[in-house]
């Protein structure tokens, strides 16, 4: 006969105890079914709806490069031709659902950004300054030793270099601004080297200064990179004086410069290289 003990009772009951009684148990539903529609506003515009029935409280697009979205309907452009996973998720008491279906672009959408203007611009407008960090202006004979760079204390004991403003907006056009003064040397009329109002710039040069102007893209090529022409007199970044073939003392028509990295992030930051004849002119911009 099968003995049964204090401890193996204890057990039971201990066990017994902490199971829930059936009618306490808390049905929480089934998930909601989703499902969505969309319309195609034109060959690269799509508008997709939220057409799910059953109740829910939230719902979450996920449109892959296009981005993630969470309201109701929203309208999407895809600006290159090929297929598209779109997924609509929905969340319920019971859980939640996803939707996909395939989406097929047949061209590029011709007013949309290449690469290097959406980086530039957002394919709208786009405000850049001097990285603020050590390296941001840098000059020597060739890419693999400097004759000089800024250091980290330049940011601050020439602000008037980093408080540059250069916009550039996927229309074409660029802006710059000096936010009222400029770095001055012996090439633009001042001694000692220092910060100066941008009115003390001479006539001859005044064009140096704020101005509207414009900028090209140059597609890269098997032998040379992307380069970035900017247009109009008195254009340039990063330093006045850096121009194709010399260091020039007064302002010129247009200056084009080799992109060498385009980095994304918070903020992005353009690495670009302007040979000078003697050498190699760099600067970092930094995205605001």
């Amino acid at each position: 006969m099968k003995k049964i003990t204090f401890y193996t009772l204890l057990i039971g009951l201990l066990f017994s105890a902490c199971e829930p009684a059936l009618e306490e148990k808390i049905d929480i539903g089934t998930p909601p079914s989703s499902s969505f529609s969309f319309d195609f506003i034109d060959l690269n515009n799509v508008k997709f709806n939220n057409t799910t029935t059953d109740e829910h409280f939230m719902i979450s697009w996920d449109f892959g490069a296009q981005g993630v979205y969470s309201d109701e309907e929203v309208e999407i452009n895809f600006p290159r031709a090929g297929t598209f996973d779109v997924k609509l998720t929905v969340f319920g008491k019971g859980g939640s659902t996803t939707k996909t279906e395939t989406i097929t672009i047949t061209q590029d959408d011709p007013t949309a950004c290449d690469a290097i203007t959406m980086f530039l611009t957002g394919c709208g407008e786009r405000v850049w300054k001097l990285n603020p960090d050590a390296g941001a202006l840098w000059v020597g004979p060739d890419a693999n030793s400097s004759w000089w760079f800024n250091t980290a204390s330049d940011v601050t004991d020439r602000d008037c270099d980093w408080n540059d403003r250069y916009t550039f907006k996927s229309d074409g056009k660029f802006d710059y601004a000096a936010n009222g003064d400029l770095w001055g040397e012996d090439y633009t009329g001042f001694d000692p080297a220092a910060c100066y109002p941008i009115t003390d710039l001479a006539a001859n040069l005044a064009a140096w200064g704020d101005g509207n102007h414009t900028y090209e893209i140059i597609p890269a090529t098997a032998t040379d990179p992307a380069k970035l022409k900017v247009i109009g007199l008195g254009a340039f970044l990063g330093l006045r004086k850096a121009a194709n073939g010399a260091e020039i003392s007064a302002p010129i028509s247009d200056i084009t410069y080799d992109i060498l990295e385009m980095t994304v992030g918070t903020p992005n930051i353009l690495h670009i290289e302007v040979n000078f004849g003697g050498g190699l002119w760099r600067f970092k911009l930094a995205s605001e």
